[in-house]
């Protein structure tokens, strides 16, 4: 069996990892393929299924998660209509993905993995345990304000969440993954004002002010944040989330049920399950757009659950 691990080529004890891999899967063929610059995880699953290779962990957190599908879907787009029928889903489906938790944000894991350890990896890999799960579909204005579309698996989100990704992405690669995520969500605590967003579908519709409003796949976000406690991965719906116009007193104090993955009792808070959700801006202010810990641009966006597509290791 051909596996082939796509890393940072930045990250510490990079070494140390690959070794670790190595010894592991000493009885297999496996190949490395390092990002070398920011987006490189968009390419490198192309070159890796060129070399013939159907097995592909990413090794990093929700972000380069997030890359490596986007990469792998792309590989495999036959058409541009904007749509999730661009691509060939039943070669995409041949195409076997899994992760390896070594990011500064590892959520998505926590919804499908119980053991994050590499030999638990290599024992699902061995034993071909993979199943079609549910991928996210957006379509949204991008950084330079051009329509855009793009992959997600875990949470996209906007509100807090959106404008702590925005603050992080300014601050300094080399200052570290952890001074970035703190420094960012301070700055956002302290200057963060609840937006006016609405959202709709055919049989729904919502509008005010939230701090934070959740499309999830996955159950957590925000490093351990159990956002989402009924979002499940092979239902073909989002769990919803409206965290509405409550202080940041309010949100602190429910934070400890979150952690827990806990339902949070609270009348501005609302759980929702759809297909499909539109959300936008209700007066001009610009609505950023976080999508599995990355500022990827702004609403409008249009989210589409796409059902059991993505054959992942589980």
């Amino acid at each position: 069996m051909k596996i082939a691990f796509l890393i940072n080529s930045k990250i510490r004890k990079l070494n140390a990892v690959k070794n670790e891999i190595q010894a592991a899967f000493k009885h297999h063929e496996i190949a490395f393929f390092e990002s070398q610059y920011g987006g490189h995880f968009f390419e490198l699953p192309k070159l890796a299924i060129e070399n013939g290779i159907e097995t592909i962990i990413a090794i990093g957190g929700d972000g380069t998660l997030n890359e490596v599908v986007n990469g792998v879907i792309n590989h495999f787009k036959i058409s541009e209509t904007g749509s999730p029928n661009d691509y060939d889903w039943s070669k995409i489906s041949r195409i076997k993905i899994g992760v390896y938790p070594a990011g500064s944000g590892n959520d998505f894991v926590k919804t499908v993995y119980k053991n994050t350890q590499l030999y638990t990896l290599k024992t699902l890999i061995e034993s071909n345990n993979s199943q079609l799960i549910d991928v996210g579909f957006v379509t949204f204005m991008d950084k330079e304000a051009k329509k855009s579309s793009r992959f997600f698996m875990n949470i996209t989100d906007v509100g807090m969440g959106g404008e702590t990704v925005v603050i992080k992405e300014k601050v300094p690669k080399w200052m570290g993954a952890d001074f970035s995520y703190f420094y960012a969500i301070t700055k956002t605590i302290a200057t963060y004002k609840n937006c006016n967003v609405k959202c709709w579908n055919n049989d729904f519709s919502w509008q005010g002010k939230v701090i934070n409003m959740v499309v999830a796949n996955g159950k957590y976000f925000g490093n351990g944040l159990g956002i989402a406690p009924d979002a499940l991965v092979t239902d073909g719906k989002f769990s919803f989330v409206i965290i509405g116009d409550i202080n940041l007193l309010d949100y602190f104090k429910h934070l400890g049920t979150v952690k827990k993955c806990i339902k949070v009792e609270h009348p501005q808070v609302h759980y929702h399950q759809f297909e499909e959700i539109n959300i936008d801006s209700c007066d001009a202010t610009k609505i950023s757009i976080d999508m599995d810990g990355e500022f990827i641009g702004y609403a409008p966006m249009k989210l589409t659950n796409v059902t059991k597509r993505i054959n992942f290791i589980m």
